[in-house]
């Protein structure tokens, strides 16, 4: 099979190469050669063209429904990157973005002072002056404060890596194995405190085969009383289950018990 021309780069490992939107490049300092992984300047700038183009079709949206369409924007691209070595990226899209926001702030009221504008469209949270806020309309209906997230608070996580004599395949590596997913699987529903709640009460077991809960293998909510028959939100009446599990517990009427987890939970 003969490689593809267009697709295909033969360069040296010390002078890097981009890949899926990463730098991949040996740097040498004095006798130490260390590989580091970045987000590519190519990625990077495709980034914040999409984020001040997003701004400039919406000159007269108000503040909040414009944090409202960056912040998943700016999220989705800062997760993809926070298993590499991207801060110093993090904090270089933050800074252009604060510029292209104050410049639509500055189009929008050009009579207005660069006091009027900090003190209508910048607030102070957690020690930072310059956070971009405005308001939208809650799921109750009324007004809800938002602020435009940073790529920078987004934390670096390593990838652990894989002990070198681990196999598989052995028995006896069959509880390192568990433990690396448990670890992925809580870092998966870290953000989702109810989620991992009920994830470790389970020992992270699906009730129905007791086979584990993976991101790999998905998983669904359900209502051990259904909502229908009174059944409430709680976590003391859900439980999760696997996709295939949950439709076998409605196709065939099965009745789920809540697990408990040996270990406490705080």
């Amino acid at each position: 099979m003969e490689l593809s021309p267009e697709k295909t780069k033969i360069t040296r490992i010390d002078e890097g190469f981009d890949f899926l939107g990463q730098n991949i490049r040996k740097y040498k300092n004095g006798t130490i050669r260390k590989l580091l992984i970045k987000p590519s300047k190519k990625n990077t700038n495709s980034f914040l063209d999409k984020v001040r183009e997003t701004i400039k079709q919406n000159p007269t949206i108000q503040a909040g429904e414009l944090i409202r369409i960056l912040n998943p924007i700016i999220r989705g691209w800062a997760n993809y990157h926070r298993h590499v070595v991207s801060k110093a990226a993090f904090n270089t899209v933050d800074s252009a973005i604060f510029e292209s926001l104050w410049q639509w702030a500055r189009r929008r009221h050009p009579r207005k002072s660069r006091t009027w504008i900090v003190k209508k469209y910048f607030t102070n949270v957690g020690g930072d002056n310059w956070v971009f806020t405005g308001t939208i309309r809650g799921r109750d209906g009324q007004p809800k404060t938002v602020h435009l997230m940073n790529a920078a608070s987004v934390k670096i996580t390593r990838h652990a890596k894989i002990k070198v004599e681990t196999n598989p395949y052995a028995p006896e590596w069959e509880t390192y194995f568990e433990q690396r997913l448990d670890a992925q699987m809580q870092a998966e529903l870290k953000g989702y405190k109810k989620l991992l709640r009920l994830w470790l009460e389970q020992n992270g077991l699906c009730p129905i085969c007791n086979e584990k809960i993976t991101k790999a293998t998905g998983w669904h909510s359900h209502h051990i009383i259904y909502r229908v028959h009174g059944g409430k939100d709680g976590n003391t009446n859900l439980v999760l289950l696997h996709p295939n599990c949950h439709r076998q517990v409605h196709n065939k009427e099965l009745e789920v018990v809540k697990p408990r987890s040996e270990k406490s939970v705080k």
